[in-house]
């Protein structure tokens, strides 16, 4: 009986298998289904392994996703219905992405056809002129496809660049000076109305946010729309004027502080979270990547504020570059490197943009994961859309990071388990040689080889 029962032991786990998709650099293979590699009880001699620790579990996934801008509705715009519902599918459906998270913006961005704010006339601070009308033409219809084709409900949170000119001390939607808003309590409570304003007017066409962040990377006076902060003054308008009032008119709506870049993101957490009035209102806080990986800052930000979650808004590479797999590279190096220290998801920047990066009123062209080119009626999906799909894919919302660990090698990891019982493991390797190891979870062994310049997602139940 005894022999009986480990023989079925045994072949139990032999049996377990480990679904493998792959990108490749320098092959056909995008998002692309490989054959199962089979757990064994007995460790390889592998130099390089990958330890899978369920017992340490981390942060709650709340999703990846992109932005739906101007840009991308007018590009979206000029395209046959065919090629509109193959974008809708290949971000949105159950055989694409799966983006559950999205951000647009509140007013105009460089990414606009022009500058506009939902009321020019000045000094109304009442804001009896506001009007959303001017995104009904391209953004609104594209955002609502979005919303309604999607396999997961869309977090969508809704970001401005600047105040009306009139709220300004430069008077101007462009540039900035510090601060950027009028120190005036009838210019701060104006502005508190109208992102409150801004949600009520949205949701009453159909288009809810989940939530909103303060400004767009308020240290950065750009020659596009822009209003800088100091931590200070973002912390001072959020407690007094923008809390209260976003609180009193839409109480489950998310307010996420900062939304810069990682290298001042634990200071700006620290002074804003460390008032406790302040505190109140903040559920998270936003960051973008360009000024490169600074993962530690994120782990100081989260100890700062362990109950506020961490959330990357912004990520792009410019110029566009067709077929640039560096490009994907840095996408997957920083998702994994966000994930691996707190952040609960990560969105890009454009969904769909032009051949050139745009349009953009300001000629910032960006690259995008999708470009059209429109004249052609083609569609040309750059390496940065499979590198989100290998995560967005199979690390699905309600998913929880847990502790996964290289050792002997240099490859680059996340681990987690889905809400359905599955361990999904994102192994990239960016090395111009492929890279065997050992991929072990417990008593469960497995060898699998890593293709250079490569990203894989490993999908298992135990």
């Amino acid at each position: 009986m005894l022999l009986v029962l480990f023989s079925l032991f045994f072949l139990l786990i032999h049996s377990q298998s480990i679904s493998v998709v792959q990108s490749v650099s320098g092959t056909s293979d995008r998002l692309t289904p490989k054959a199962p590699i089979s757990f064994t009880s007995t460790r390889p001699s592998n130099p390089v392994t990958l330890q899978v620790n369920h017992n340490e579990r981390y942060q709650q996934v709340l999703g990846f996703g992109g932005a739906l801008t101007e840009a991308a509705a007018y590009v979206y715009s000029q395209l046959n219905p065919t090629l509109q519902n193959e974008l809708i599918e290949s971000y949105f459906g159950t055989s694409g992405n799966q983006y559950s998270v999205c951000r647009t913006h509140i007013n105009s961005c460089d990414f606009s056809l022009a500058s506009y704010s939902f009321d020019d006339s000045n000094n109304d601070y009442n804001l009896n002129n506001f009007s959303i009308a001017h995104n009904q033409q391209y953004l609104f219809p594209f955002i609502k496809k979005v919303l309604s084709a999607s396999v997961n409900q869309v977090k969508l949170f809704g970001s401005p660049w600047s105040p009306p000119a009139w709220m300004k001390t430069n008077h101007e939607m462009d540039g900035s000076s510090t601060p950027g808003l009028i120190q005036d309590p009838k210019i701060f409570a104006s502005w508190a109305l109208y992102f409150s304003k801004t949600v009520t007017d949205f949701n009453s066409v159909g288009i809810p946010l989940w939530g909103v962040t303060i400004q767009n990377e308020p240290e950065f006076a750009a020659p596009w729309e822009a209003c800088c902060y100091t931590a200070q003054q973002q912390r001072d308008f959020l407690k007094t004027y923008l809390g209260p009032q976003l609180r009193k008119d839409h109480p489950n709506l998310k307010i996420m502080i900062f939304d810069h870049n990682k290298d001042h993101v634990a200071n700006w957490v620290q002074t804003i979270t460390s008032d406790a009035t302040a505190a109140q209102y903040v559920d998270g806080t936003a960051f973008h990547w360009y000024s490169g990986p600074d993962f530690p800052n994120l782990a100081q930000a989260h100890r700062a504020a362990p109950n506020k979650f961490l959330l990357a808004t912004e990520a792009c590479n410019s110029p566009p570059s067709i077929g640039n797999w560096q490009h994907g590279e840095k996408y997957g190096y920083d998702i994994i490197g966000d994930l691996n220290n707190w952040a609960v998801g990560w969105t890009d920047w454009n969904v769909l943009l032009n051949l050139q990066g745009g349009p953009n009123h300001l000629n910032n062209y960006c690259d995008a994961p999708i470009l059209a080119d429109t004249s052609k009626q083609s569609l040309i999906y750059q390496p940065p859309y499979y590198y989100m799909g290998q995560i967005s894919r199979y690390i699905t919302p309600g998913s929880y990071i847990i502790n996964s660990t290289v050792s002997g090698g240099s490859l680059w990891a996340v681990t987690a388990e889905t809400s359905n019982g599955k361990t999904v493991v994102v192994v990239q390797n960016q090395n111009n040689n492929a890279i065997q190891y050992t991929l072990q979870d417990g008593n469960h062994y497995a060898t699998v080889d890593s293709p250079a310049h490569s990203i894989q997602t490993l999908v298992y139940t135990l």
